[in-house]
């Protein structure tokens, strides 16, 4: 009986892991522009320099809406979506104290 928990265990498993790795594998290969509502430049975003990250450490709505905008409607909303402190999904990782790889604005919106 053990011998079947241990296979079953391992099947199942092996089968999330699969399924996880089909999800992430639906990122676009190149990179995307973010156009914000603001007066910065846009943001050109690549997905395979945030591979280490969870899909839904920036797509938080499960109902298949991945534009920021679809949801994030006026400038304002779509300002602190990316850059409120400690709740900006951009701001998580690139602005302030607690940042894991800081970056300055213009790094990102990038003048033409």
């Amino acid at each position: 009986m053990k011998k079947v928990i241990v296979i079953a265990s391992i099947a199942l498993l092996t089968f999330g892991l699969g399924l996880g790795a089909g999800v992430a594998a639906d990122a676009p290969k190149g990179p995307i522009v973010v156009k914000g509502t603001g007066s910065k430049e846009p943001v050109t975003f690549k997905h395979t320099s945030h591979k280490d990250m969870k899909c839904v450490d920036c797509h938080h709505n499960t109902d298949g809406k991945y534009s920021c905008m679809e949801c994030h409607k006026t400038k304002d909303e779509l300002k602190d979506a990316y850059h409120k402190k400690d709740i900006g999904k951009c701001s998580k990782c690139h602005f302030g104290d607690q940042a894991k790889n800081k970056m300055k604005c213009a790094e990102c919106h990038v003048k033409k």
